[in-house]
């Protein structure tokens, strides 16, 4: 299966084929392009895929069709040519029945997508989205404590802000399936320079997986360590 736009590793569910005409029919000129567009939903009923295929179309050229793929965001796939016979006058009745030669590139597709839909399940899941977290704060703290010859504070500052802004687009992931997982604090608090802030992202890494776990005595327990650390360090800043 060969893109022409689009990526093979993360198909938008959105596709069209396209085969070069060959042949001498007088009803369409060489070089000419036939083109079906289908369209696989996210969605699934009684566990089955579902999925529009809509009827053949002849496109001018290989360039006006990159242009409405690129336009609309749409996978461009190869499809190889396409032989007219000279007696064939109805192109949607011929199609109909070599529809069977390019179905495979369709369900080459359709597994690709599945493969995709399934990954993103598995990253968008709690202990996944949590691991993320604590990965993303540690990076934080290396470049709150970084020292490296050359380091810009600019930089600095915009590796941090990144950062932040990727565990407060989890957070709210995370909130959507279960409730309790709160960034502000430790989201503000975390490019501080005191080496008990990496406690703290410990203890938050502790306190969220025993949310996950639904052990909410442990988590009261994780929670009152944290709220004691947060407070120093909050009280610090205000006498500051």
């Amino acid at each position: 299966m060969i893109f022409d736009y689009g990526d093979k590793k993360n198909p938008t569910g959105n596709a069209i084929i396209y085969w070069i005409i060959k042949g001498d029919n007088p009803h369409f000129s060489k070089g000419e392009i036939i083109a079906t567009n289908f369209v696989i939903s996210p969605l699934q009923f009684n566990e089955e895929t579902l999925m529009v295929n809509f009827p053949p179309v002849i496109v001018k050229s290989f360039e006006e069709l990159l242009h409405i793929a690129e336009i609309h965001n749409v996978d461009l796939i190869r499809g190889g040519e396409l032989y007219i016979p000279k007696n064939i006058s109805d192109i949607h009745n011929f199609y109909k029945k070599q529809i069977e030669k390019y179905n495979g590139l369709m369900q080459e597709y359709l597994i690709a997508f599945k493969e995709k839909l399934k990954k993103d399940r598995d990253n968008d899941s709690i202990p996944h989205l949590i691991n993320k977290a604590h990965k993303l704060m540690e990076e934080i703290r290396k470049e709150v404590k970084s020292k490296e010859p050359g380091d810009r504070p600019g930089d600095k500052f915009a590796k941090i802000e990144d950062r932040k802004k990727e565990l407060r687009i989890i957070e709210e992931k995370l909130n959507r399936q279960m409730k309790g997982f709160n960034f502000s604090r430790i989201i503000y608090l975390i490019d501080r320079p005191e080496e008990v802030v990496d406690h703290l992202v410990e203890l938050y890494h502790q306190k969220f997986l025993a949310i996950f776990l639904e052990d909410y005595e442990k988590a009261g327990v994780l929670k009152e360590m944290i709220n004691e650390i947060e407070n120093l360090l909050l009280f610090s800043n205000n006498i500051s």
